[in-house]
């Protein structure tokens, strides 16, 4: 696909770019580490600040209101993104790692025993590993682990190996921040559902680089992070069925996400915001700045990916030089990703 825009253009947009260090202009090629702010988010935030800085759902007051509706709209924004069938299935977070966390001690401390089994990959992230560990540890649990081959695919024939009936939960990466490698989720989401066994899946290296659908994946919990996608630190969200988030208890206390309080009891009550239900808490103003539109928009990211197919084995991998190419799972390749032209010598991503 040809660009419709130069890289000059493109780069221009990203005020950090303009830096010439060593007298030469900057290249950046650590997105999958973090990516820069663009223009139209770096306007967003200040704007905020500007114009509707308050607590949200907290006040009774003109600045409370708007800044609520706008948080509530950025969470209609990312159901839609993620294709969540309701928007109280999205949870704000305070990124990735904490969306993990949440579910590791909301899920652990309802549904994982002594002797039970949480199942996770060679190739995860520490993000995804850790607070498994944490887990097992404090409920006298075991965590075990799918290999993957010299090739760089995960072992699924190990996988089906160890699930057993003392599994409690799936967790595995979407995309390997290391491999590059592509995960067969949808493969691994129907092999645990068989068994009623729940899937989390770590979407934070593939949101930004193919179409995710979580209905259509059937995956019970996805996280990603917001700075991977152009908005700040400390925003992440948590995506779980509505089934599972109604029973989970809450991971951390605080205020606002009980209905009454007192020194004896606190009544937490149904609250309509999803965050207060596993006590979850990121930045008022982080929410619209995630769903704020950029040069890569979703909408365009989308648009871009849109003729391949929506299996997680075979999304799309990012434009050459970008990041590391994915390894696919043999005969699930994209028989014509549509990539866009390589960018010229010396440009930055």
């Amino acid at each position: 696909m040809k660009l419709t825009r130069s890289i000059e253009e493109i780069r221009g947009e990203f005020p950090i770019l303009s830096q010439k260090p060593y007298g030469r202009p900057l290249v950046y090629l650590d997105n999958g580490a973090t990516t820069q702010k663009p223009v139209q988010v770096l306007a967003v935030m200040d704007e905020i600040y500007r114009t509707s800085n308050a607590n949200v759902h907290r006040g009774v007051h003109f600045l409370s209101d708007l800044i609520s509706e706008k948080y509530e709209s950025a969470r209609e924004t990312v159901r839609a993104f993620i294709n969540a069938s309701r928007k109280e299935e999205v949870i704000f977070t305070a990124g990735a790692t904490a969306s993990i966390n949440a579910v590791a001690f909301s899920f652990g401390e309802r549904y994982v025993h002594e002797g039970d089994e949480i199942l996770i990959s060679e190739m995860e992230h520490h993000a995804n590993i850790v607070p498994w560990q944490l887990l097992c540890e404090r409920k006298k649990a075991l965590l075990k682990v799918i290999p993957f081959s010299d090739e760089g695919l995960l072992d699924m024939a190990s996988f089906t190996t160890l699930l057993t009936d003392r599994t409690r939960l799936v967790a595995v990466t979407h995309a390997s921040n290391v491999l590059g490698t592509v995960n067969p989720v949808r493969e691994i989401v129907a092999e645990a559902h068989l068994r009623g066994i729940p899937v989390l899946i770590d979407g934070a290296q593939s949101i930004q680089h193919g179409i995710v659908d979580v209905q259509e994946l059937d995956c019970d919990f996805f996280v990603f992070s917001g700075h991977k996608i152009y908005a700040p630190t400390g925003i992440g969200v948590l995506y779980g069925k509505e089934k599972w988030l109604a029973e989970m208890p809450p991971y951390q206390g605080g205020g606002d996400m009980v209905a009454n309080v007192t020194f004896a009891a606190s009544w937490r009550g149904v609250r309509s915001w999803p965050e207060r239900r596993i006590g979850s808490w990121c930045s008022p103003m982080a929410p619209r700045i995630l769903a704020t539109p950029t040069p890569n928009s979703w909408t365009a990211i989308s648009a871009r990916w849109s003729s391949a197919s929506t299996t997680s084995a075979s999304m799309t991998s990012p434009p050459p030089g970008a990041c590391p190419a994915p390894v696919w799972p043999p005969g699930e390749s994209p028989a014509a990703a549509p990539w866009p032209a390589p960018p010229p010598p010396g440009a930055a991503c």
